[in-house]
């Protein structure tokens, strides 16, 4: 935040406006209770501000604080202290949850009811000077407790948005490693696949021809699925969609090689059926998660 000094030079508030500002406050100290009290009516009115003046002690606690800032703004001196009160203001504003909205809306009301009040014990020859000088005093006031505001909300969020970018960061390396893990897991399991295959060629030479032959379609089946899986996988690490139709084939895949495995042994007709069912249920979803996955990237082209 900008110094103190620095804000009055840039509102370019001379020695001369402060005199302006000491010699009204015999004209607004007789009539700063109405003011403030006229301005606790408003707050009253607004739903976001009246459930913060629960209680006569609540109330009467806030009339003197707001009698005794709007005598200082006439009063001074407008130094550091002043200043850290100000700042004191905001910070207060925002502990309680007050939004910097009705920190205008009131300063606005303040300003109207201000030089409406006073406008009638003035010369007509100085309303003018006096009115301008009135509304920097407001606005360097409204300036710091503002800016005070818009610090601490700046705060929070770079506070905030840190932490959720590392949280972020953390999370895509994590989950970028367990991709590279479950890619490296389905390498080993395809390399496993292709030595069940080759030990099943092997099995057709040795003994059964027929169920080394059985068994080695079953592996070609499995190994197709990673192959498939491989290539998901690697598509999605590139940018590419989730393909939950291989998950469903899985399943498929598992059905089929059951019922090549079963052909070769004296299963119940109960049991091929259920496994007949299974084939069909799976193909079916299959089909159809197919079909909503090829429509969805048709129209997203």
């Amino acid at each position: 935040m900008r110094t103190f000094q620095e804000i009055k030079d840039n509102y370019h508030f001379t020695k001369d406006e402060f005199d302006l500002l000491t010699d009204l406050l015999p004209v607004i100290e007789p009539v700063a209770d109405q003011i403030v009290e006229d301005y606790q009516q408003i707050l009253l009115e607004l739903p976001d501000t009246a459930k913060l003046l629960q209680g006569e002690t609540a109330r009467a606690r806030l009339l003197n604080f707001h009698r005794r800032w709007l005598l200082a703004v006439f009063k001074g001196p407008y130094d550091d202290r002043y200043f850290q009160s100000l700042k004191r203001i905001g910070h207060a504003h925002m502990r309680i949850g007050l939004s910097a909205h009705f920190v205008y809306v009131g300063m606005n009301f303040l300003r109207n009811s201000i030089k409406q009040i006073i406008a009638p014990q003035l010369e007509p020859h100085v309303l003018e000077m006096t009115f301008r000088v009135i509304d920097k005093a407001l606005d360097l006031n409204l300036d710091v407790i503002a800016r005070t505001y818009h610090e601490e909300e700046l705060r929070r969020f770079f506070l905030s948005y840190k932490l959720d970018d590392t949280l972020i960061r953390f999370a895509h390396r994590f989950t970028f490693g367990l991709d590279l893990i479950l890619i490296i897991g389905l390498i080993g399991v395809s390399l496993g696949v292709v030595g069940m295959f080759v030990y099943d060629i092997i099995h057709v030479f040795r003994t059964s021809p027929e169920t080394g032959i059985v068994g080695a379609l079953g592996s070609l089946l499995i190994l197709w699925l990673m192959i498939e899986l491989l290539e998901a996988q690697v598509d999605r690490l590139r940018g590419g969609s989730f393909k939950l139709n291989l998950f469903v084939g899985v399943g498929l895949v598992a059905f089929i090689r059951k019922i090549l495995v079963t052909s070769l042994t004296h299963e119940t007709m109960m049991v091929k059926a259920f496994y007949l069912g299974g084939i069909l249920v799976l193909g079916v979803i299959f089909w159809l998660v197919s079909k909503v996955e090829a429509d969805t990237k048709t129209l997203s082209r």
